[in-house]
């Protein structure tokens, strides 16, 4: 009798998460050499998206408006947030266990002896499903970094650059200059390069120079112009226009403008109506300041780093409830800047849990709450685990309250897949 797929699938999951899942190996010269003996048919567009934050919402809403453009389209994504198979999509569907199942036996075979790591197995599976699919655009979300970066073995008719902030300095660089020249690296030669912020790092515009790329920046190519009332917006373009986007954030504001300008820039705004256009500047993927309905009201963000963290403080600096109201339950992997990331969000709350995920890179729960009650002040209790730090935070919080759950992508998802 065969195995599930269901069952293939995990096999294939735990034989990849023991390559080591806490070790990044960047670089190319791996996919470069498997890529090319997977003999992949390449869709008719690629679109490339880096930054340092807001790369998922970009890519689900740029999915989101090409299918509506009548085209089949291929997203990868990364890290999923409750299920591996979100990290790759068709059509906004996820793939099934089939799917990746064959995709990473396909790989395996035509690696021979090249080593892959788990994000590069990964990303060439999303590949081999597009090209299986035949789709017609296919969506690459960067993993970290961009020049280094699996996705870069791909070469892009587009890029889009959401932000440049303060991540993953280990290896991208402790400066904004390096950060910025890592990830624009994406860009190529006569090709658009959207960078969706209006004052990027020198080294952007640099990379963007040198490699001879198409470069659009915001505010100075094109615009997010906010009406007089504040309820609203007007991106922009090159010779499009579109009035009336709702507003909601600055960051969402700052993505939804760049997606426009890359889908004008590549041919792909014109089959759509400025009605679509203003439903999908609203979209923001699961577990992205998510409010569920309850008795107190929850609030998911991943906010996973600094700059993350600072759109969470804004947008609780907005809300009607009181800070002694709010409990914050989060976690977050040990290599963050812990308290960078705390302190922010201290005057939003008078109670807190700190949690920690399964797995080798969390801060350990314990540790993270010594440094919460030395940040603000306010005892924090250390939860065994994620969903039992949410059941404490329900007891103690005001039922006219919010609980907050904020933090890393397998702390976020752990909790909302029992909600």
């Amino acid at each position: 009798m065969s195995t599930p797929a269901a069952g293939r699938l995990a096999h294939w999951l735990a034989r990849l998460e023991q390559l080591d899942p806490s070790k990044i190996e960047l670089g190319l010269e791996r996919v470069t050499q498997v890529l090319p003996r997977l003999d992949l048919k390449q869709p008719r567009l690629t679109l490339t998206i880096a930054g340092t934050n807001g790369k998922g919402t970009c890519a689900q809403m740029l999915s989101h408006l090409l299918v509506a453009n009548g085209l089949r389209v291929g997203r990868y994504t990364s890290p999923h947030l409750q299920h591996f198979n979100e990290r790759v999509a068709i059509d906004d569907v996820a793939a099934d266990d089939d799917a990746l199942v064959a995709a990473f036996e396909r790989i395996d075979a035509a690696r021979g002896h090249v080593h892959l790591t788990y994000f590069e197995f990964t990303t060439l599976a999303a590949l081999v499903i597009f090209a299986t699919r035949q789709v017609d655009v296919q969506v690459l979300e960067v993993g970290l970094g961009g020049r280094l970066d699996a996705v870069n073995a791909v070469e892009p008719d587009g890029c889009l650059l959401t932000n440049i902030a303060l991540d993953h300095q280990r290896w991208l660089g402790d400066t904004l200059e390096l950060i910025g020249a890592e990830k624009a690296a994406v860009f190529r030669r006569e090709t658009p390069a959207i960078v969706a912020t209006p004052a990027p790092p020198e080294s952007v515009l640099a990379t963007a120079r040198g490699v001879g790329a198409n470069l659009l920046v915001r505010d100075k190519h094109f615009r997010a112009n906010v009406s007089g009332d504040g309820a609203s917006w007007r991106w922009q373009g090159v010779a499009r226009a579109i009035d009336g986007l709702p507003w909601m954030d600055a960051a969402q504001t700052a993505n939804a403008a760049g997606v426009l300008t890359l889908l004008e820039a590549v041919g792909q705004l014109s089959g759509l109506d400025d009605a679509t256009c203003r439903a999908a500047a609203v979209f923001r993927p699961a577990g992205r300041i998510e409010r569920i309905a309850s008795s107190p009201a929850i609030v998911l963000d991943v906010c996973h780093n600094e700059d993350s963290v600072m759109r969470l403080a804004q947008w609780l600096e907005h809300s009607a409830v009181l800070p002694q109201s709010r409990t914050i339950v989060f976690g977050a992997m040990r290599d963050k800047a812990i308290a960078e990331m705390l302190a922010p969000l201290a005057p939003y709350a008078t109670r807190w849990v700190a949690v920690a995920a399964p797995g080798g890179r969390a801060m350990p729960s314990d540790a993270l709450a010594q440094q919460i009650s030395a940040m603000s002040g306010a005892a924090a209790l250390a939860a065994g685990s994620p969903w039992q730090g949410m059941q404490h935070a329900r007891r103690v919080t005001p039922e006219a309250g919010e609980i907050i759950v904020a933090g890393s992508f397998p702390v976020v998802g752990a909790i909302r897949s029992r909600l």
